[in-house]
């Protein structure tokens, strides 16, 4: 099942959102500007950002194929929401606010909170085995506790066969839930591994009803919606009659069908509730106004977990927590057969947004990301290009000391260094990693040293330095000041505290950067206040964009700079649009202009190598593959993860001799990873080619144990 999965990446970044977000062929747009229903006028300072969000919201619907949408927001006192679409296509019922959606995965985020209200109640240990309050449940190879479930530590599978778990048709009561996955194995021992787990919330259902003798949904409807006037929230139930239940579509084919009806009793603690985007914006308010924990306990859920070795997972108690650009953010997705959605809150601003879609291939991320942008008036991934890998990389390290610095004070209200030893260490660590001819001599174990530097193994080293500065910034200009970072972002964060600390008499050595360093820091200044206008900070890369124009201007405005914003992922998310309207002659054409703005870049070789696979072009792919890895073989760009999304493309369009052929040059640059052995392996079958499938599983098993997907495929040969 398509539950919402967690991707980290670190230092911590955002989900790039545009990326692959336009990926969908449909065969007609079921989008009417008409058909739109909204609660609140668009008043006060958000009226031309409401109008500009309206404007994006029609054209990307009638891009992504988006059946019904459903968005809201508040900021302060202020609530905005409106239905795009239609909640009902064959009986033309329009999208609204009130529209009741599935919430898959944000369910998690409301099982959280009534684990921890028991808890408080003294009634749940966090630190107990599961066993305490589930006793049918089989003890496992190693204790799983209630806190492990939580952070998804627990080592409790995921959805092991979409065959049988992908369709269940049938309501299940909590045993029979929790009978699905009683049975397998833990995936790793707790603790030492982030494993995302429907099935793991699932046990803390069965949690919450041996702790309070009461059903979950008894429990969350007492707990939660009722104090919060939730009132359209309610486990989804089939048979029963749900005022304004939207239909789910699906593409099949490129054709748009109605979704499969699948049971989600199974999944009653992970994603098995129903709601409106209102109530998810009331759920918000009693968030922000810690009206369900006390804060100590909310400050707890909102708090990364960690492995461990130390890594930070940035997901805390039933919550994303990965900041956004210096916001402290917490958050939700959800994935599921009838729905998409997404829920986001920033605390401290008081904001949040919700957003929810009856098309399974909706991105609703994609649009809560843009209305977040021209609410705030905010750029919230801009990514910078510096000519050497050494510049992106220091640049990368710069963003996220400034993003998970100001995020923690932000959460905190305090620095995350101890004392001034503790402070000093940390600066010690950033300037010998953060540092140009360290990278020149041994770039891939410094960046290792940067990616450790925001986790606990380090000491949350990059994390403190940022830290530090939100609180001396704060000192200097104010909090207003402070928040406005997230605006004109990291080198203004940095060069700001480089001259608030040149007027401090006495300021220690010790908390001080060095001289090339700073020399760095004046120069993409210079070249960021020049190319990055206001002009270029509002841009919205979409496919309707006319890229010839706006690649013209963009040259214009980076020309003699060496430090600039990057669109490559933008221009990348456009051209598999193209792509996968079999335009690939426009997808290669698109991908040339954004090699032209960013030539020592190895993101659009790769994108453009992905797209010359897709076309057969096989010599002309592994040459631009070989150039990408030359220009840096350490970035994200080119990750293992990058070459499955593209596998899957070619899965999901039956390209089976393309996709063997891609498989394999992908085993080229990665031979021991197993995933990619995996679909390797995959792809064989569908070839008809069953002893190389065999040969591909085994090799995938052998590089991991632990890959269920590889020894059910093997299985099934016997």
């Amino acid at each position: 099942m398509r539950e919402a999965k967690k991707i980290m990446l670190h230092p911590p970044r955002s989900v790039r959102v545009l990326g692959f977000f336009f990926a969908v062929i449909i065969s007609f747009s079921p989008i009417d500007g008409q058909r739109a229903a909204a609660v609140n006028p668009a008043p006060g300072p958000w009226a031309e950002a409401i109008a500009a969000f309206e404007q994006f919201t029609a054209e990307a619907m009638r891009l992504d194929g988006t059946t019904g949408l459903s968005i809201a927001f508040m900021k302060d006192d202020f609530v905005w929401a409106k239905g795009f679409g239609y909640a009902d296509l064959e009986n033309i019922v329009p999208a609204k606010p009130e529209s009741s959606y599935r919430l898959a995965s944000i369910t998690k985020t409301i099982t959280a909170f009534a684990v921890l209200q028991l808890a408080e109640a003294g009634k749940i240990d966090l630190d107990a085995e599961v066993q305490a309050y589930v006793p049918y449940f089989p003890k496992k190879k190693w204790p799983v506790t209630v806190r492990q479930l939580l952070g998804h530590l627990g080592g409790i599978s995921h959805y092991r066969n979409d065959v049988v778990e992908g369709h269940i048709k049938d309501p299940k009561k909590t045993k029979q839930a929790i009978a699905i996955f009683q049975d397998f194995d833990l995936v790793a021992e707790p603790g030492t591994r982030y494993s995302y787990s429907t099935y793991g919330f699932n046990l803390l259902g069965a949690v919450v009803e041996g702790a309070s003798g009461e059903s979950y949904g008894d429990v969350i409807r007492k707990r939660v919606f009722e104090p919060l006037g939730m009132a359209d929230s309610k486990m989804d139930n089939p048979r029963n009659l749900i005022p304004n239940r939207v239909r789910g579509y699906q593409l099949v084919n490129g054709v748009l069908k109605n979704s499969e009806y699948v049971d989600v009793s199974s999944r009653f603690a992970g994603g098995g509730t129903r709601s409106t985007v209102l109530d998810l914006i009331k759920f918000a308010q009693g968030v922000i106004a810690e009206k369900l924990v006390k804060a100590e306990t909310q400050k707890a859920m909102f708090t990364s977990m960690a492995q461990r070795d130390g890594r930070v997972t940035g997901y805390g108690m039933g919550w994303m927590v990965d900041p956004w650009k210096g916001h402290f953010q917490v958050g939700h997705s959800g994935s599921q057969p009838e729905t998409q959605t997404f829920l986001v809150i920033f605390p401290a601003e008081r904001f949040a947004v919700a957003a929810t879609s009856n098309f399974e291939g909706c991105r609703p991320v994609l649009y809560v990301r843009r209305l977040i942008e021209l609410v705030l008036d905010e750029d919230l991934e801009s990514a910078a290009y510096a000519r050497s890998r050494e510049g992106r990389l220091m640049s990368n390290a710069c963003d996220g000391t400034f993003s998970t610095g100001l995020s923690q004070y932000i959460r905190d209200g305090k620095e995350l260094a101890q004392d001034d030893k503790d402070l000093e260490s940390a600066f010690a660590y950033f300037k010998a990693n953060v540092n140009a001819r360290a990278l020149q001599k041994n770039f891939a174990a410094i960046k290792k040293n940067i990616t450790a530097g925001f986790h606990l193994g380090a000491g949350q080293a990059l994390t403190k330095v940022g830290s530090h500065m939100a609180a001396l910034l704060k000192e200097a200009f104010g909090a207003d000041a402070l928040f406005g970072y997230s605006k004109s972002g990291p080198v203004a964060f940095f060069n700001d505290y480089i001259r608030a600390t040149k007027k401090r008499a006495g300021w220690k050595k010790a908390f001080s950067f060095d001289k090339d360093f700073v020399t760095l820091l004046a120069a993409w200044e210079k070249d960021w206040q020049r190319t990055y206008p206001d002009a270029v900070r509002r841009l919205a890369i979409t496919p309707a964009s006319d890229f010839e124009a706006i690649a013209r201007s963009l040259k214009t405005t980076f020309s003699g700079a060496s430090f600039y914003r990057d669109f490559s992922e933008d221009f990348a998310a456009s051209a598999q649009y193209f792509l996968d309207r079999k335009d690939p002659e426009r997808a290669v054409h698109i991908l040339d202009l954004s090699r032209d703005l960013y030539p020592n870049s190895p993101a659009p070789y790769a994108s453009l190598a992905s797209v010359y696979a897709w076309m057969g072009k096989f010599e002309e792919s592994r040459k631009l593959y070989e150039k990408a890895f030359f220009l840096d073989n350490t970035s994200e760009a080119l990750g293992v993860d990058r070459f499955l999304i593209a596998i899957g493309r070619f899965r999901r369009a039956a390209k089976i001799p393309e996709g063997l052929a891609f498989a394999l040059l992908a085993l080229d640059f990665y031979p021991k990873d197993a995933r990619l052995h995996l679909e390797t392996g995959n792809f064989y079958v569908a070839a008809g080619e069953r002893d190389k499938a065999a040969a591909s599983y085994r090799k995938a098993l052998e590089l991991d144990p632990g890959l269920d997907a590889a020894r059910i495929n093997l299985e099934k040969f016997k």
